[in-house]
């Protein structure tokens, strides 16, 4: 007998080895085939128990078994010889690999037993065990199949790089898994310890991914608990210093499939949420027209969505407005005409929302999420033309040069549940009838009608404060402006008035500065603003660090003592994403005991949420005492902490109108000084008494005086209170902390839900150019006309 005639007896067919064979290649190549697709599409085992392919290494690892096998099987059925090297090795990586995954789902298989019943669902935890047998059964084969005299190559290379392989992709999916369970489970020691696991070796989109897919209890460590996407979402900005849909969705979490878990939980709920896979910015365009003289303006900001997935999305963002913004206009396009939203409650609102969204239908929602944010929640986005919404903002100036300038701040996203392309941009045009002064980019053009325009294109990140700050000229105006009440016109006026206010010089401040990786670049701005503290009051700087550390006690303070302050900010260790919480309770028990304590919060992004040390409010927020807490935010970013502390304790909002360094500075030498500010009131018509000079605007002075008092009246816990303030915000049509607005397709829906869209008459608008050529145009006719009449 030849070497030939030996191999073909070797594997010579009987009715053995062909029911071996219908095993191996259902159970050992189609079943782990299959299951590696299921995984997938549906991510089944990652969503109930633990992710068996969180690297694209162990999923390219993993589709090398079934592809061994049947590369064995084919080889040596067919005595391919000049293959049966590659497959002699890609058998010993199946079988190491296949071993691995086995003793992995060891756990399972008595639950798999009992769930091959149903729909056979329990063979996919068996595919790694089938696996294994057909790579020793395929093994044998191959030794069967070599020719006689031929010195058959061992495994041993396959299985080496095998495991080799599968231990590096598997080294950062366990370190963050284990740093993720001491982070979330472990005691404050062992939190920290995870968090430095998970900073030093930890996979960033494993992380990321754990936001979208809650974990399951790993059944190899049995010490692990289950996580959910909020507590992975808080650790994953304790690793990294961002909120984790800063970035899309990882890759490797597809959506869809047979069986869909969803693609946005969050849909129709209170939060931003995670990135919706498909779902962009299509179009942005922010126009608004600008009175230096009143120092306001009136911002209409024009979004459309698009989406490139099945189904329907829903578009969310948080946007952030200029200090004392409010909103004021809010409009779907429906069939290319506006629909103009309702203003009610805000749980009202919300309420038809809702249930508008579960019958699919087209709903805008506008609510406010603490100081100057508003949320915005638009569905349904599907393919095809996009969805078109409209925001309109009344926005106060800020004095700027003892009154003879004032400084537009632009509205941005500071959160957002889709993408935006990198390159689009914002168009934005903004026009004046006084001078606009020195934009930071784009245009400036002086029209033949007599009207300064802005126009320029932003990309998202340049929208935000300080880049996109317009100043307008107001040489000339009137220390007083003023306009009738657009509710009694006959019996009211609000008058607005430009005065210099002495602001007290506080007894001490309590500096709380973010160490977050992303404050890196503004430490050293911070430490040369400290040179310009005044003398007269104390001072105490703490550091928001995995735990709190006190650069500065309190105390009056001298040259020496600010110098060693500051370097002690240049130099601090900013790692990750701090939670403020225990700063700021420090900084309570450091307050002064008489006179007036100011909190300077400085700080990034802070997307924790609040209060995770105790049952609601802590006794620091809640205790009444005379300080007052100033937010000074550096970058875009959510920032639930400070909606609850706005509730508690008296909170203002720094404006960002250049470098951090020149806010502070200017923030400083304010104290013990005078500060630029108007005031605003609604007076009888009767007893309203205007100089001469009196500078007649627009109904957004009295928009931006109901805000006011809505602000006043809400920081009151009496009903009778909370009830005016909802009752005048409601009829002047405003977004506030208790009242929101809510587009509905049909008028049966507001019917239902109890509310009445506002008239469109009754609703500001931006001129257009040709609007403001009219105008100067009639004014033109009238003059002329006069003339000839005295003629």
């Amino acid at each position: 007998m030849n070497e030939s005639q030996s191999g073909a007896t070797a594997v010579r067919s009987t009715p053995w080895t062909w029911v071996v064979s219908v095993f191996a290649w259902l159970f050992g190549v189609l079943l782990p085939a299959v299951t590696l697709f299921i995984e997938l599409d549906t991510r089944m085992c990652s969503q109930e128990f633990f992710d068996p392919l969180p690297h694209p290494i162990q999923v390219l690892l993993v589709a090398c078994v079934p592809l061994a096998n049947a590369l064995g099987l084919i080889a040596s059925r067919q005595r391919l010889v000049p293959v049966l090297p590659a497959a002699v090795f890609l058998n010993g990586v199946a079988l190491t690999i296949s071993l691995l995954y086995a003793l992995v789902f060891l756990p399972l298989l008595p639950l798999s037993l009992l769930a091959i019943l149903f729909m056979g669902l329990g063979l996919l935890p068996l595919a790694p065990l089938m696996s294994f047998i057909t790579a020793l059964i395929v093994r044998r084969r191959l030794r069967q199949a070599a020719p006689s005299g031929t010195r058959m190559a061992k495994p041993w290379l396959g299985m080496g790089i095998g495991a080799a392989a599968l231990v590096a992709a598997s080294v950062p999916t366990l370190v963050t898994r284990v740093g993720l369970q001491y982070a979330v489970n472990g005691t404050p020691e062992a939190q920290r310890l995870g968090l430095k696991w998970l900073r030093w070796m930890g996979s960033e989109e494993l992380l990321r991914g754990a936001c979208y897919i809650p974990i399951g209890r790993n059944s190899m460590l049995p010490f692990t608990e289950s996580i959910s996407t909020a507590e992975a979402r808080t650790v994953y900005y304790r690793v990294t210093g961002q909120t984790f849909n800063a970035l899309p969705k990882p890759e490797h979490l597809r959506d869809g499939g047979f069986f869909r878990w969803g693609d946005d939980d969050e849909q129709g709920g209170l939060l931003v949420g995670g990135r919706v896979p498909g779902l962009s910015l299509a179009s942005s365009e922010l126009k608004g027209s600008v009175d230096g003289d009143a120092a306001l303006a009136y911002l209409e900001w024009t979004m459309s969505f698009a989406t490139t997935a099945e189904g329907q999305s829903e578009a969310r963002t948080q946007v952030v407005l200029p200090p004392g913004a409010v909103v004021s206009r809010v409009t779907l396009f429906i069939d290319g005409q506006e629909r103009e939203a309702a203003f009610a409650a805000t749980g009202k609102v919300r309420e038809a929302y809702e249930k508008v969204v579960q019958t699919r239908r087209d709903p805008l929602l506008v609510t406010q999420q603490g100081p100057d944010r508003v949320q915005v929640q638009c569905f349904p986005v599907v393919k095809g033309p996009p969805m078109k919404i409209k925001l309109g903002f009344t926005v106060p100036l800020v004095p700027r040069d003892e009154g003879r300038a004032a400084a537009l701040l632009l509205p941005s996203l500071a959160e957002r549940n889709f993408h935006i392309e990198k390159g689009l941009r914002h168009v934005v045009r903004v026009e004046s009838r006084r001078p606009l002064l020195a934009p930071p980019s784009g245009s400036l053009e002086h029209r033949p009608d007599g009207v300064s325009e802005w126009l320029t294109a932003l990309d998202d990140e340049a929208l935000s404060p300080p880049q996109a700050v317009l100043t307008v000229q107001r040489k000339g105006a009137s220390a007083t402006a003023w306009t009738e009440d657009m509710l009694d016109a006959r019996e009211y006026l609000v008058r607005q008035e430009f005065r210099q206010t002495p602001v007290a010089l506080p007894a001490r401040v309590i500096l709380v500065v973010d160490g977050s990786g992303n404050m890196r670049e503004a430490l050293p701005e911070i430490a040369q603003a400290l040179s310009f503290f005044p003398r007269g009051s104390e001072l105490s700087i703490l550091a928001s660090l995995d735990e709190v550390e006190e650069l500065l006690p309190p105390g009056k303070v001298d040259e020496a003592a600010l110098q060693r302050a500051a370097e002690r900010v240049r130099q601090l260790p900013v790692v990750g994403g701090q939670d403020a919480d225990p700063a700021l309770s420090r900084a309570w028990s450091q307050r002064a005991a008489e006179g007036r304590t100011l909190v300077v919060w400085i700080h990034g992004p802070q997307p924790l949420p609040p209060f995770t040390q105790w049952e609601g409010p802590p006794a620091w927020m809640t205790s009444p005492a005379p300080w007052e807490l100033l937010d000074v935010t550096v970058g875009q970013g959510p920032n639930p902490l400070a909606e609850k502390l706005s509730t508690h304790v008296p909170f203002r909002t720094v404006p960002r109108l250049g470098p951090l360094g020149q806010d502070l500075r200017e923030l400083f030498t304010s104290w013990g000084s005078t500060a630029p500010g108007f005031h605003r009131e609604r007076v009888p018509v009767a007893g309203g008494e205007l100089p001469p000079d009196a500078w007649k605007t627009s109904s957004h002075l009295v928009r931006l005086w109901a805000h006011d008092e809505v602000t006043r009246l809400t920081s009151n816990a009496s009903p009778e209170a909370q009830e005016q303030a909802r009752d005048w915000a409601t009829r002047h049509q405003l977004v506030t902390a208790l009242t929101g607005a809510v587009v509905l397709e049909r008028m049966q829906q507001y019917d239902e839900a109890g509310l009445r869209p506002v008239e469109p008459g009754t609703v500001p608008t931006v001129p257009e150019p040709e609007t403001w050529m009219l105008l100067a145009v009639a004014c033109a006719l009238v003059a002329v006309f006069r003339w000839h009449r005295v003629g």
